[in-house]
């Protein structure tokens, strides 16, 4: 017996079908909107602060107020920051679409297809099979970065530092070329940043072609055991330069909230001075300063102070100390990665883990850039080379 369904009642099936699938693809585009200009004023050169969590909010959808999180920012001196696509969306109106197409210029090209476009290809598919075809794929990328040719690569100076993800340590490496291209060369996973962990991804950087008699510039955040592991492997050929993000924001962690911003200003406007011996005349001042303040702040910027000037001592220009004075572009491939697995309850091992944060390297390496200043990389070179003569370095 045929079915006898109305031409009415089909069309209203497709247009509510069609009505919940626009919905949803409009939320996931909104959230990749405000997680871009997130990354931007905290990632970015011209980053005004850093992340601060996440806390209950709304937006504004088709005339309806709809739960969306709040993805907070402070800025440097304490305050908070209002991203201006959440407030656009917060906006109370009867279209939220219009908001969409606005702020959706501030969603890069790829971000955006790959929402909409995975949105729709995972849209009625098993999650099995979909699960199981993201672990073969991250299987390979992991295997395609840790069996990645090293000696092809002229590589000059080299980010390393630990980074937390989901509860595992992954000890990072990414090296920059004479061209100032940025290239994703291994992780390795451990419990601590400790000098075993840290040894273990230079013996296997070596054995891949990275060579242990060249002088390379090693930015690290500070930790023991990379400086022992670099020590140790490429004795006095490891020039070292310490991140002086990290530094800045060890000092402050030492004083009470009132003074952060103000010795932050300090320590970034030595950081910024040109000459290698006022800058450190200006970090000392800030020694003694803080000796008065607080003598465990005092200790920390006396700590390592010589190696966050590396770069000045070298005589590197501005423009690419900008690039090679912090670890912040290890953290940046992690930090997107993150926000798409918040709703990931349950990790089955480690090895789970490392496959995503290969993934995540291998994916953020599609996208990178030169670094800032790289027309001036023959600089760095040239300086690297009479260290190596054992000549002294001009600042």
């Amino acid at each position: 017996m045929p079915l006898m369904v109305s031409v009415n009642e089909l069309a209203e099936a497709a247009r509510e079908g069609m009505r919940e699938l626009a919905d949803r693809a409009g939320m996931e585009l909104m959230r990749l909107a405000v997680q871009e200009e997130r990354v931007a004023v905290t990632e970015s050169p011209e980053r005004v602060g850093w992340k601060h969590g996440k806390q209950p909010g709304f937006v504004h959808w088709n005339g309806q107020k709809v739960a969306f999180p709040n993805m907070r920012v402070r800025s440097f001196a304490g305050e908070e920051v209002k991203l201006q696509s959440y407030a656009k969306f917060q906006e109370d109106g009867t279209n939220g679409r219009l908001a969409l197409r606005d702020m959706m210029r501030g969603v890069s090209t790829r971000d955006y297809s790959e929402g909409v476009e995975g949105f729709l290809r995972g849209y009625g598919t098993a999650r099995s099979s979909v699960s199981r075809g993201f672990i073969r794929a991250s299987k390979a990328k992991l295997r395609d970065l840790m069996e990645r040719d090293l000696s092809k690569l002229d590589l000059v100076a080299l980010f390393m530092d630990g980074v937390g993800f989901q509860g595992q340590l992954q000890v990072v490496a990414m090296g920059v070329d004479a061209q100032g291209c940025k290239h994703a060369l291994g992780l390795w996973q451990g419990a601590t940043e400790n000098q075993v962990v840290c040894q273990a991804l230079l013996d296997d950087l070596i054995r891949r072609g990275l060579d242990p008699e060249k002088r390379y510039l090693f930015i690290l955040d500070g930790g023991k055991g990379l400086r022992a592991a670099i020590q140790r492997t490429f004795g006095k050929r490891g020039e070292v330069q310490r991140c002086q993000q990290h530094k800045q924001r060890n000092v402050a962690d030492h004083l009470p909230k009132h003074l952060q911003a103000e010795f932050r200003r300090k320590m970034a406007a030595a950081y910024a001075m040109t000459d290698y011996a006022e800058a450190k005349k200006a970090l000392e001042s800030c020694v003694r300063e803080l000796e008065r303040l607080n003598p465990s702040a005092a200790a920390s910027l006396r700590e390592g102070l010589e190696e966050t000037l590396t770069l000045h001592r070298l005589g590197v220009p501005a423009a690419l100390r900008v690039s090679l004075s912090t670890t912040n572009p290890m953290e940046s491939p992690f930090a997107t990665v993150r926000e798409r697995t918040c709703r990931v309850r349950r990790w089955r091992g480690a090895d789970q883990v490392q496959r995503w944060a290969a993934s995540a390297l291998m994916r953020a390496e599609q996208s990178w850039k030169k670094i800032r200043g790289a027309i001036q990389m023959n600089v760095l070179i040239e300086a690297l080379r009479r260290r190596e003569n054992g000549q002294e370095v001009n600042a």
